[in-house]
């Protein structure tokens, strides 16, 4: 079976992201957004085992017992300034102009803006997971561009925001109890607004299913956490054909890079993806966090791919089959704990 479930931060939240600090050579320490390991840790260390899977992070906003989802938005997606207003605007594929050294790698498309929008910059922010099932249906934006306000991005007084707000903090290293003089360095804690909580769905047997209980450990510094049920789904699917769009809702760590698994009978026709962040994983005991550490470069949240297949029906199939689900990284070990993690959950929809 499969629940969703909330973790709420009790307080700040402060996440290495795996690269090397050391406080006597160094003033900032890196931090990082929460990602797939953090909350399947934390579902771990609450259930006390290892869950089938763990599909997340979800941020999303609590209004009484319901639950609206925000997401990055889409990585091909971009506001232009020409005329009256910002618009938004769908990069489209296009004949490239020439060619590319990227070798089997290469995509035979480039995504391009619509001639009349130009000069345009990426859609940055959330939006809802509502206008997200809007956007994989093909409804928006339209053709011709839509206002910024009918994709309803989160804001701020009056401006683009994030869900989790940076807080400074200065910290002073230590060996063992004793402060160790002249070790002074900053770093970046990580504040949700009132009423935000990750959220992930969970699959496993019905009894390891939380129904609330004691906090739990939620990044360093040892922050605490509290887990429960949530009601939640993923936004609705795009009706898919021949030609299918693939929405990375989660980060992912592909065998090839930027490149995500093409399937069986399919050809990746172009791709919008974004800087590539960290992402630490442990071999071992989280208490050997130091020493077990392995740094990743993922692909972010919100990137985009546009697949096409040789058949309607099987481009169909495979989107329904792939909704809401972590790919298959082709890795060929078994078990991939990557996956299971949540890293690499797309959602599907279609492209013209």
């Amino acid at each position: 079976m499969s629940a969703w479930l909330a973790i709420t931060p009790r307080d700040t939240v402060f996440v290495r992201d795996g690269r090397s600090f050391d406080a006597a050579t160094e003033a900032v320490a890196a931090t990082a957004w929460p990602g797939p390991t953090t909350l399947a840790g934390a579902i771990g260390a609450a259930s006390g085992v290892v869950a089938g899977e763990v599909r997340g992070p979800v941020l999303a906003v609590r209004d009484r017992d319901q639950w609206t989802p925000y997401f990055p938005a889409p990585a091909d997606l971009v506001v232009s300034a020409a005329g009256s207003g910002r618009t938004v605007f769908r990069l489209r594929p296009e004949e490239p102009p020439g060619q590319t050294d990227l070798g089997d790698t290469a995509v035979s498309r480039w995504l391009m803006p619509p001639e009349d929008a130009e000069p345009v910059e990426p859609l940055r922010g959330w939006i809802p997971g509502d206008v997200l099932s809007a956007y994989l249906a093909g409804d928006l934006p339209d053709p011709d561009g839509s206002p910024l306000e009918d994709l309803e991005p989160l804001r701020r007084g009056g401006e683009l925001a994030d869900p989790l707000l940076p807080e400074g903090r200065v910290g002073l290293a230590r060996d063992n109890r004793s402060a160790r003089e002249g070790y002074l360095y900053q770093s970046t804690h990580l504040r949700a607004d009132e009423g935000w909580a990750f959220l992930a769905e969970y699959t496993g047997p019905a009894e390891q299913v939380l129904e609330g209980g004691d906090p739990v450990p939620f990044g360093g510094k040892g922050r605490l956490a509290d887990i429960g049920p949530a009601a939640m789904s993923w936004p609705e699917a795009g009706a898919a054909g021949a030609r299918v769009l693939v929405y990375l809702a989660t980060p992912a760590v592909w065998p090839d890079g930027w490149r995500m698994p093409v399937p069986e009978g399919a050809r990746l026709v172009a791709a919008a993806t974004g800087e590539p962040q960290p992402a630490v994983t442990v071999r071992r005991d989280p208490r050997e966090w130091r020493d077990s550490r392995v740094l990743r470069w993922a692909v972010p949240a919100g990137s985009v791919y546009l697949l096409e297949f040789g058949d309607a029906v099987a481009g169909a199939g495979w989107a329904a089959r792939q909704h809401g689900t972590a790919l298959d990284r082709g890795t060929g070990q078994g078990t991939d704990l990557l996956r299971t993690a949540g890293f690499g959950v797309v959602l599907t929809g279609a492209w013209t």
